[in-house]
C-alpha cells in the first residue's frame, strides 16, 4: 500500500482529517554528508533521509564538544538526535542506521566500542560515561563520547513512565552536553556528556506510549522526528562494494578529523541575514501553536543552528554559510512535518475552523465557492482555497455537490453531509 493509500484509508476509518505525508527537499543532502548518502542509495532500500540523520548522529558523536554555537548564554554542542518514525517492515529503520554505521565504522574503525545500544536507565546511561573514582578505577573514563541506538524506542518510552526512573531527566542534560549525576547511593556522576541517541519507533507505538505531561516535560522534543520509508524494491540489495566503501570512509575520516578541530561555529553575514530576516521567525511557530506537534518542534530553532554548524565544520569552516543554513532549515522543516503527521490526526487551522463553522451554519442549502472565499475577505489564492476544501472535504463531515441555479446553470456548492 502507497502513502497515499495509507491516508485515504486511516481517513476514511476515522474521520479526521490528517496531514500530509512529509516530502523531503533535496537540499538536505549537502556536501559531505549528502554525497556518502547519494553513493549508498542504489545499495539500499532505507530512506536516503533516514541514512542522512543517523550520520549525521554518529558523525556528532564522533566529533567530540569542541564545535559548538553559542546561542545567547547557551553553549550547543552539535549533537543531533534523530527520532526514525516508520512502519514496521515497511519503514527500513533499521535499514537506515545500518547503513550509516558500515559508511561511519569504515570511516573510524576505532570508534565501534562508542557504539551501543540498550537505554535502561539514567543511572546506566551515567554508569557508561562516568568519572573515574581514583587511579584505580578501572570502571570510568575520561571520553564522554558515546552513541546509543534504540531500536525499539517505544520500550524506553514504557520505562520513563515508571516512577523513580530517571532516563528522562538525565536525557535531558544530555542533550545540552552537560554534567550528568544521579543522587543515590553510589553517587554516580559524570561531569561532562557527548552522548548521542537515535531511536527507531512506530508512529502508531508512539502515539499509544505517549502521555501529555512526558512532552510538556520536554523529553522527547529533545529528538529530531523523521519519517521513514522504503525507498525502492530491491529483492537482493549488495549494500555498498567493498572498494566504494573504503574510498568513502577514508573521505569522511579525513571530514570528522576536520571538523574535531573547529570551537564556536558562528553565521556568516548572508546566513545571518537569512536567519533574521526568515528563518527565526519561521521555525519558531511551535511557540505560537497549542497542537501536541508543536511540543514536538519546540527545539528547532537550535536544531536548525546545530545542524547548519555540522554542515560547516565538516567542509572545515567555522563559518555556516547561506547554503548551509538553508540545508539545516530544510531538514527542521521535515521533521515538523513528520511531526504533524505522526501526532496530529486533525490540524488546528483557524481557516479551517471558520469554514466548519460557516458550513454548520448555512444547512442544506450549503455555501458557493465564491461565498467561501468570501469569508476570509476574497485574500485567499486559488490554491490555498482549493487546498482548504479539499481538507475539509477530505474529513467525510462535509460534501462537495451540484446545485442548479435560477438560470439553469449547474454550480458546486459546499455543504455538511448529515444535518
Amino acid at each position: 500500500m502507497t502513502r497515499s493509500e495509507e491516508f485515504y484509508e486511516e481517513t476514511k476509518k476515522t474521520n479526521e482529517l490528517p496531514p500530509a505525508p512529509p516530502a523531503v527537499d533535496p537540499v538536505v543532502f549537502r556536501g559531505m554528508l549528502g554525497e556518502l548518502v547519494l553513493a549508498a542509495g542504489p545499495t539500499t532500500e532505507a530512506d536516503p533521509v533516514g541514512v542522512l540523520v543517523s550520520l549525521m548522529a554518529n558523525v556528532s558523536a564522533l566529533i567530540g564538544n569542541g564545535p559548538h554555537v553559542q546561542i545567547g548564554d547557551t553553549r550547543h554542542p552539535l549533537i543531533v538526535w534523530p527520532m526514525l518514525f516508520g512502519r514496521t517492515g515497511a519503514g527500513r529503520k533499521g535499514d537506515a542506521t545500518e547503513t550509516a554505521d558500515r559508511l561511519t565504522l569504515a570511516a573510524m574503525p576505532e570508534a565501534e566500542g562508542l557504539f551501543v545500544s540498550g537505554l535502561s536507565s539514567g543511572e546506566g546511561l551515567i554508569e557508561r560515561i562516568r568519572d573515574p573514582r581514583d587511579e584505580n578505577d578501572q570502571g570510568g573514563t575520561e571520553d564522554k563520547r558515546l552513541r546509543i541506538l534504540e531500536a525499539e524506542f517505544g520500550s524506553v518510552m514504557a520505562r520513563a513512565k515508571r516512577e523513580g526512573n530517571t532516563v528522562g531527566a538525565v536525557l535531558r542534560e544530555g542533550w545540552s552536553g552537560k554534567a550528568l549525576a544521579v543522587m543515590n547511593r553510589l553517587a554516580l556522576r559524570a561531569s561532562s556528556s557527548h552522548v548521542v541517541i537515535i531511536g527507531h519507533v512506530t508512529p502508531r507505538e508512539f502515539r499509544l506510549r505517549l502521555a501529555q505531561t512526558e512532552m510538556a516535560g520536554g523529553t522527547f522534543n529533545r529528538f529530531l522526528p523523521v519519517y521513514v520509508e522504503r525507498s525502492k524494491r530491491l529483492p537482493l540489495p549488495e549494500g555498498i562494494a567493498p572498494e566504494v566503501l573504503s574510498e568513502l570512509g577514508a573521505q569522511l575520516r579525513a571530514a570528522i578529523e576536520r571538523a574535531t578541530r573547529h570551537g564556536a561555529v558562528g553565521l556568516g553575514q548572508g546566513a545571518r541575514q537569512l536567519w533574521e530576516d526568515h528563518l527565526y521567525d519561521e521555525l519558531g511557530c511551535a511557540d505560537d501553536e497549542e497542537g501536541a506537534w508543536s511540543e514536538f518542534a519546540r527545539r528547532a530553532l537550535p536544531y536548525c543552528r546545530r545542524i547548519a554548524a555540522l554542515y560547516a565544520v565538516l567542509d572545515d569552516r567555522s563559518e555556516v554559510d547561506v547554503g548551509d543554513l538553508a540545508a539545516a532549515a530544510a531538514l527542521v522543516r521535515y521533521s515538523i512535518a513528520t511531526a504533524k503527521f505522526v501526532l496530529d490526526r486533525t490540524l488546528r487551522n483557524p481557516r479551517v475552523d471558520t469554514l466548519r463553522r460557516a458550513l454548520d451554519g448555512v444547512g442544506e442549502a450549503g455555501l458557493s465557492r465564491g461565498e467561501v472565499s468570501a469569508l476570509f475577505g476574497r485574500n485567499l489564492a486559488k490554491q490555498l482555497l482549493d487546498r482548504l476544501l479539499h481538507e475539509v472535504m477530505a474529513s467525510g463531515e462535509y460534501v462537495e455537490f451540484r446545485h442548479s441555479g435560477e438560470r439553469g446553470r449547474p454550480s458546486i456548492r459546499y455543504r455538511r453531509a448529515t444535518p
